[in-house]
């Protein structure tokens, strides 16, 4: 098992961007997204180009329309095999970057103390805004040291009034002790979504995810989240990454077999780990429930655990003591020490080509 902080980005010497996809990786690969590659090296109808690094590239996009993604992966398959690693102990494929892949990684920690020498009468404002934001997430007592930048802020090819500001936030206790924070704090440039705002955002922005969601259901699991923002005009986005000491799991220690998708309803026992990436939410009384789709056949006898999501979306999504229903992968957990049992995952790369994509995900109950 190795650990690399997810969202790092990763340049190739194939000319591509990526962007990690996990904090737990197979041994001698990183997990990653693709997020752009050269247009001469595959045809990406369906998907957006961008003029960037003085190249022409097409800006990957897993929410992209099914046939054209499914057009496009199929190029990327055949064309790039090393970028797709069939993983034994899932059952499964991942995007990843092999080792001897890697050009150079972005070291977003690093990036940010760099920013931070700079004097503020140097910086322009979309900069400036950046220095604002981090020292207000400093006053909830974390110190720069475990915050860092990424994507245009990082790479510095962003653009003021209109780029996002990604944040990454080091370690699992920093993050809940920001988000937290955030509940209650007070900035004149800090804003977040009204339930209006929501209500509107749902009306006008249908999608898989937003579709197993009445408006009521949506805008308060929108609402009571902190991840996302605006500041000073500007869309700020935070990532939780977990630290080597803190994963909640290890990479090879348990072995998956997919089973099929179900619906499960069970109740939440601990939320800790569900601020990064993949998620995870430890449930207990879960039982399989009716939904669009037959009914996976499992041994009753064996509990299902937890909840599992790659999708940023369902991150934060049901706190402890909460009801959650959830749609997505079930699979047979073999650990090398302990009991089976059953987990279902939501997001994997599959499931952007498969049926699961309009069926996947996650929802508390909340009053």
């Amino acid at each position: 098992m190795v650990h690399f902080y997810e969202s790092t980005l990763i340049d190739t010497v194939d000319g591509f961007q990526c962007k990690s996809y996990a904090n737990e990786h197979p041994e001698g690969y990183i997990i990653v997204k693709p997020k752009y590659i050269p247009k001469e090296a595959i045809k990406g109808e369906g998907l957006n180009y961008r003029f960037l690094f003085e190249k022409c590239l097409v800006r990957f996009n897993l929410f992209a329309k099914k046939e054209k993604l499914i057009n496009y992966l199929e190029q990327f398959k055949k064309k790039f095999p090393d970028y797709i690693y069939e993983s034994p102990i899932h059952k499964n494929w991942f995007f990843v970057v092999p080792r001897d892949k890697i050009k150079e990684i972005h070291d977003g920690r690093k990036g940010l103390q760099e920013l931070l020498k700079v004097p503020k009468k140097d910086l322009d404002e979309y900069l400036i805004l950046v220095i604002e934001l981090v020292e207000l997430l400093m006053e909830s007592g974390v110190d720069s040291k475990n915050l860092g930048i990424t994507h245009s802020t990082l790479l510095g090819n962003y653009t003021p009034r209109k780029s996002d500001i990604d944040i990454i936030i080091y370690g699992k206790e920093n993050g809940w002790k920001i988000l937290d924070f955030l509940k209650n704090a007070e900035h004149e440039k800090l804003r977040w979504k009204t339930d209006e705002e929501w209500a509107e955002y749902y009306k006008e922005h249908k999608t898989s995810e937003s579709s197993h969601f009445t408006e009521k259901e949506y805008v308060k699991h929108m609402s009571r989240k902190r991840y996302e923002g605006t500041f000073g005009g500007s869309v700020f986005t935070l990532f939780t990454v977990e630290e080597p000491e803190e994963r909640w799991f290890k990479w090879g220690e348990e072995k998956y077999e997919p089973v099929g998708l179900a619906t499960i309803k069970g109740e939440v026992t601990n939320h800790y780990n569900s601020h990064v990436r993949p998620g995870f939410y430890e449930i207990t009384n879960a039982k399989l429930i009716d939904g669009d789709h037959k009914k996976p056949k499992i041994n009753e006898k064996l509990p299902i655990k937890g909840v599992v999501t790659y999708s940023i979306p369902f991150i934060q999504q049901a706190l402890k003591g909460e009801t959650i229903k959830a749609c997505g992968l079930v699979e047979l957990v073999t650990p090398k020490k302990g009991d089976r049992y059953y987990r279902v995952v939501v997001g994997y790369f599959d499931a952007y080509i498969s049926d699961r994509r309009e069926k996947e995900f996650i929802k508390a109950e909340v009053k």
